[in-house]
């Protein structure tokens, strides 16, 4: 059963672990956007891992783990991502680098700090490059992975795009860097490369033909998608379930099942509104206990209270059959647990979400109160064994949004996930 796994709210919902736990099961993983703007930690054999643009997929050497052409790749970063992961035992045959994904470019971690820093308002980016990468793919003037193999090709087109840069810092008051010894590492990185780069969009569609077992691996959250969630504070890329299909080439037919990963409680890293955002000791004691700090940048996340009225906007949004609810030990401490069940406004009150970031940021939130159960969560395996009061909080998220809960995690190893049968 083809399979997608998609964040439900700001990113950082623990995929990494969920799909981990999933991808034992199936015959393919395959990243379908983003960039290493994202951060999957996993733990591999007690060592905690993060994944940046490598799918979850690398730790099974059966299964094929495709990094498909809506990820834009900063090759150096991949080279160092791999090398780490042979450095853990893994032999990274199972690896597919597509052809056609986008090159982040020396210019383009550079443009994002001159574009972060002259805006009226900041957005929040971690400056690596991805917004002014995909900038690039619009403006119909990227470079791609495969040109990493042709050199003088590539010597000669990134010597079109420095000019046209080189413009565009000017106006911008700022001088660009010198790129000759980037260039040469691009070049070295595409060697490395080389015996992982092939064909993705066909590799997957011949999967599917041939009836293999699919995991499409999001990254970020359903709350950051450049269309559907907090404009301007979010990413660059299609966060949802339209991702999947521009991103590996495959059409709707190919997905028969849709997780969403959401937190017991919120988080969000970096600017935009926050309707449950807790700014007291409640909300350092949910950070210190989740850990709620950024795998790729190391920023402290913004923590609050779960909000539902946001949870099913991105359960109705990407068509979600189940909810695998993750962290839920970290509220084992909490006497009583509060959920957003509606919002208030100038207008009066409404459980509608309001995606743009000027409308959500005027509304506060309506929560209902429900108890806490003050057990430590973590040893228990079966959904019998957990408190009354846990099973009582499941079972309100899955009567506002609509759909059942199929698995609850408890702490960050696979065998702390309760998986239940519906």
């Amino acid at each position: 059963m083809n399979t997608v796994v998609l964040g439900m709210q700001w990113g950082d919902e623990g995929k990494g672990k969920a799909i981990d736990y999933l991808a034992g099961s199936f015959d393919v993983v395959t990243r379908f956007q983003g960039g290493h703007n994202a951060g999957h930690t996993v733990y591999y054999q007690g060592q905690k891992v993060v994944l940046h643009v490598l799918p979850s997929g690398i730790f099974y050497p059966d299964c094929l783990a495709v990094i498909a052409n809506g990820v834009v790749v900063q090759p150096l970063q991949l080279v160092e991502e791999i090398q780490n992961a042979r450095s853990l035992g893994l032999s990274m045959q199972n690896l597919i680098l597509g052809e056609n994904a986008p090159l982040i470019l020396p210019f383009h971690q550079q443009l994002d700090v001159v574009f972060e820093d002259s805006r009226y308002q900041r957005i929040g980016t971690t400056r690596r490059g991805i917004g002014p990468a995909y900038e690039d793919v619009v403006g119909r003037r990227a470079l791609f992975v495969k040109d990493l193999l042709q050199e003088k090709a590539f010597r000669s087109k990134i010597a079109i795009l420095a000019d046209y840069y080189r413009r565009l810092f000017k106006a911008h008051g700022h001088p660009v860097d010198d790129i000759d010894q980037a260039i040469d590492q691009y070049l070295q990185a595409g060697i490395f490369l080389k015996p992982y780069i092939a064909n993705a969009a066909h590799l997957l569609r011949r999967a599917y033909v041939e009836k293999k077992n699919i995991l499409f691996e999001g990254a970020q959250g359903t709350l950051l998608d450049i269309n559907l969630g907090t404009y301007p504070f979010v990413t660059s890329s299609n966060t949802t379930i339209a991702g999947v299909f521009s991103g590996t080439g495959l059409s709707p037919k190919a997905v028969d099942k849709v997780i969403g990963i959401s937190k017991a409680y919120t988080t969000r890293v970096g600017e935009g509104p926050f309707p449950t955002e807790l700014k007291d000791e409640c909300g350092s004691m949910l950070r210190e206990r989740g850990n709620e700090y950024g795998s790729t940048t190391g920023r402290p996340r913004r923590v609050g209270w779960l909000d539902l009225v946001a949870l099913k906007y991105a359960v109705q949004v990407n068509g979600v059959d189940s909810l695998f609810i993750t962290k839920l030990d970290v509220l084992d401490e909490s006497a009583e647990i509060q959920v957003a069940t509606s919002y208030e406004s100038a207008d009066g009150r409404g459980d509608d979400f309001f995606s743009h970031a000027d409308a959500l940021s005027r509304v506060r939130p309506v929560y209902q109160v429900l108890p806490g159960w003050r057990k430590n969560l973590g040893a228990i395996r079966r959904l019998g064994d957990l408190p009354r009061q846990v099973r009582s909080y499941l079972s309100f998220i899955e009567n506002f949004t609509g759909v059942g809960v199929s698995h609850v995690s408890l702490g960050g190893e696979r065998e702390q996930t309760i998986e239940i049968d519906r």
